[in-house]
């Protein structure tokens, strides 16, 4: 130990380096946890003296030695402890001495070997600092050439995005100025979202993006001026493509007419209209584009939704023009249209205004996308189909003109087929015509009902007479009546017709009415059942309410000849239903429709017999006037050869009836009138024989009233009809009977049936009894006499 510590104080380094071996070799015993127990103070000692721990856990230890007051017992044990450690590295260093003394030796060589590394180690990093202060130096000037250089790559790549922002400025410029807007606004779009944004920094780039706005409204508003021109332009172009649009429809319609009324394997098709799927497969290939022949640049209006969909105001463009197209379509309205005074050029230019209109809608919808919708198209077709059906209202307010109503209609409805063509809703339209069509047929049935009454009213009931060949042909055209050719060639004109010229005539206007009927209700496929059947009640008014009711309360005349000509008319009128019958069936819209019957024909038929009846009371109204003028004195005693006077009169009334008044009648009538008026006659002459009020009869009265008798017996056999022989048969019967002297054969059944079967057994006891009444007084009766009267006696009885 002694050794060591000399040798420590002579060398300062061993002796630090031994402090720190006491040093490393205390902290390792402190390390290792020791205790150090103080029995008398009951203290108990941690030797664990590492670090903080340690230490704070002194200070309790201390301050409890303090306040026990046993400092001095803690110090002896510390002492004591102290002394043992020592003892413990005595023994370790006498054990140890030589090792520790060559470590010592190789601790100075290390040390000496350490200086001389340290030497060359400070030579070196003089070395080493002075050449990096150099190589510093040089890496200064290196950073200081790259900056300079990325200066002026971002210079150089400033420059060049101002000249392609400058550039694209220009360009846009130069596009507007050429009016090539749309190239202009894609150039401004890709200044504003790309090249702007490199040069922001630089104030130019501040005053293009402030112009950038100023510019895209620039182009606006030079679109949307030519805009307006193309739209103020395209309002004559509309009228142009209406017209031909009209017009292309109205040959589509005649082509469709004449086809399928040539071709018989088409005529069933008639009732198929223009646009029908049947027509538009047998025209197929022969329609041709309107926009074709008409030149329309719709560029402007593509330019401008271009435009507007760039600058991102699609909606406030398309707002824009649905206002101008709806003001267009109003001003188009406005014109001023007045169809009572019969001009057509107005309402005509209206119509295609709209069609053209609406195909350059139609066009527009079709080639754009989102930018006119069906629905807006509809909105705006329905306001002017609502303005035009109110127009029309309003001209026709009051027109009582049927050729106008025709005129509108033939245009409304190509109209409506036009658009309808376009896939334009035409319903409304449809139902106008419908309107128009009721209206029409109004006034088309009034007019003719006028015609009909005065036609009829203003006839003289006389024989219809022609003068020359045109005047034959015309009758002829709307009649069934042919002349006898023989009769015609023999006598030439003028030529005297059967009927008067109410029938021919209204021949005409039947067949003029119907024609005019269909020529409105042609494109009317779907109500044709209703309208048929308007027409059919249409001219049943006519006939009956007009022509057969008129001519009914002209029967009330006295005049044979006028109701002769009466009947004759209405046989001829009766006779040509069936043909009107036809002509409503091939006339009418739907062919494959049942057949028609006209109620006209059997009021006709009844109003002939009702003529025929007026005829017979007429005739025997006559024969009543002769009768009266008879004055049979029934209680003569005189004896006559001749007829009475009168009955002279009432043949040739007779002859002159069927000669003259009756000519013209058929043979069948001119018999049941005959047969009338002479079986009037015979039981006018029975009502004279059993007149109550004459009670006795005399031989000789009967026997010149059998003179009369047969007289007219004469006269009836002399006209040579063997349906009016038996007439005066029962008369003769009952004068045969009571002239006889066996009147008992009356009783007898066989003979009754034989010789006396029309007599009725009244009237022969009537005249019976009146002849028995007469008894003679200047003479007496002979046998003869007395078994003739017996036997009437016992017929009577």
């Amino acid at each position: 130990m002694a050794l060591m510590d000399d040798r420590t104080t002579r060398d300062p380094q061993l002796s630090q380096l031994v402090q720190a071996i006491a040093s490393s070799s205390l902290i390792s015993d402190n390390s290792m946890s020791l205790q150090a127990s103080i029995d008398s103070s009951s203290l108990t000692l941690t030797a664990g003296l590492d670090d903080a721990e340690s230490i704070e856990q002194l200070g309790p230890i201390i301050k409890q030695i303090s306040e026990s007051q046993k400092q001095e017992a803690f110090i002896d044990q510390l002492d004591a402890f102290i002394r043992k450690k020592d003892g413990e590295i005595e023994r370790m260093c006498n054990a140890n001495y030589q090792e520790f003394v060559n470590s010592v030796d190789q601790l100075l060589k290390v040390r000496q070997g350490s200086l001389s590394l340290k030497r060359n180690i400070a030579d070196l990093n003089k070395s080493l600092r002075a050449t990096g202060d150099d190589l510093a130096d040089k890496k200064m000037d290196l950073l200081e050439a790259r900056k300079v250089q990325n200066n002026l790559e971002k210079a150089m790549d400033s420059i060049q995005d101002s000249l392609i922002v400058l550039e694209l400025a220009e360009s846009v410029r130069l596009k507007m100025e050429n009016g090539k807007h749309y190239a202009a606004l894609k150039i401004l779009d890709r200044l504003q979202t790309q090249h702007l944004k490199n040069v922001a920094q630089y104030g130019f780039a501040k005053y293009l993006e402030e112009s950038v706005p100023v510019m895209q409204n620039m182009i606006k508003e030079s679109v949307t001026a030519q805009l307006k021109e193309w739209l103020y332009k395209l309002r004559g172009t509309s009228r142009k493509i209406g017209m031909l649009a009209m017009k292309y429809m109205q040959e589509r319609q005649d082509r469709w007419r004449q086809r399928t009324a040539e071709n018989p394997k088409l005529k069933s098709l008639q009732h198929h209209n223009v646009n029908s799927a049947i027509e538009m497969v047998v025209n197929e290939g022969n329609e041709s584009n309107i926009l074709d022949e008409v030149d329309i640049d719709f560029e402007p209006l593509y330019r401008c939704i271009h435009v507007y969909n760039t600058i991102g105001t699609q909606n406030e463009f398309k707002n824009s023009y649905e206002e101008d197209r709806r003001a267009q379509a109003n001003l188009a309205l406005n014109m001023p249209i007045n169809l009572r005074d019969g001009n057509m050029d107005s309402f005509e230019t209206l119509l295609q205004d709209i069609v053209g209109f609406f195909i350059i809608e139609h066009v527009i919808m079709h080639s754009t996308t989102d930018f006119r919708s069906q629905a807006e198209v509809d909105a705006l077709w329905e306001m002017v189909t609502t303005k035009v059906i109110a127009v029309i209202s309003h001209s026709l307010h009051g027109c009582r003109d049927p050729e106008l109503f025709l005129q509108i209609k033939y245009s409304l409805l190509i109209f409506n087929q036009t658009l309808e063509g376009f896939n334009y809703p035409v319903k409304n339209l449809q139902e106008t015509l419908l309107t128009l069509f009721q209206r029409y047929s109004e006034l088309l049935i009034n007019q003719y009902s006028e015609n009909f009454e005065k036609i009829v009213q203003e006839d003289e009931c006389m024989p219809m007479t022609v003068n020359i060949q045109e005047e034959l042909d015309e009758v002829m055209q709307y009649t069934r009546y042919q002349p006898d050719r023989d009769i015609l060639k023999q006598y030439g004109f003028p030529f005297t017709l059967p009927f008067s010229k109410v029938f021919p005539t209204c021949c005409r206007d039947v067949s003029i009415f119907v024609h005019q009927f269909y020529q409105f209700a042609e494109g009317f496929s779907q109500t044709h059942g209703e309208m048929d059947e308007i027409l059919k009640k249409a001219v049943d008014s006519l006939l009956i309410t007009k022509v057969n009711a008129i001519l009914l309360k002209k029967l009330e005349s006295t005049n044979l000849s006028q109701i002769v000509q009466i009947i004759i008319n209405i046989e001829y009128f009766e006779s040509t239903c069936p043909d009107f019958e036809m002509l409503l069936m091939e006339t009418r819209s739907f062919h494959r429709a049942g057949p028609i019957q006209l109620r006209a024909t059997s009021t006709f038929k009844e109003t002939r017999q009702t003529a025929e009846k007026r005829i017979f009371k007429v005739v025997n109204l006559k024969l009543d006037e002769f009768l009266e003028l008879s004055e049979y004195d029934w209680m003569a005693e005189e004896r006559q050869d001749q007829p009475s006077p009168y009955l002279f009169d009432l043949v040739t009334f007779l002859t002159n009836v069927i000669n003259a008044a009756l000519l013209n009648l058929p043979e069948s009538i001119k018999s049941l009138i005959y047969f009338d008026a002479l079986d009037h006659l015979s039981h006018a002459m029975m009502d004279l024989l059993l007149d109550p009020n004459e009670p006795a009869v005399t031989d000789i009265a009967l026997q010149n009233f059998d003179v009369d008798v047969q007289f007219l017996e004469d006269f009836v056999k002399n006209l040579g009809d063997p349906t009016i022989v038996d007439t005066f048969l029962e008369l003769r019967q009952l004068l045969t009977l009571i002239q006889s002297d066996n009147a008992e054969e009356f009783l007898n059944p066989q003979m009754k049936n034989k010789k006396y079967a029309r007599i009725q057994p009244q009237h022969a006891v009537i005249v019976m009894e009146k002849l028995m009444r007469d008894i003679p007084t200047t003479t007496l009766p002979s046998v003869r006499e007395k078994m003739r009267r017996r036997a009437m006696e016992n017929v009577v009885r």
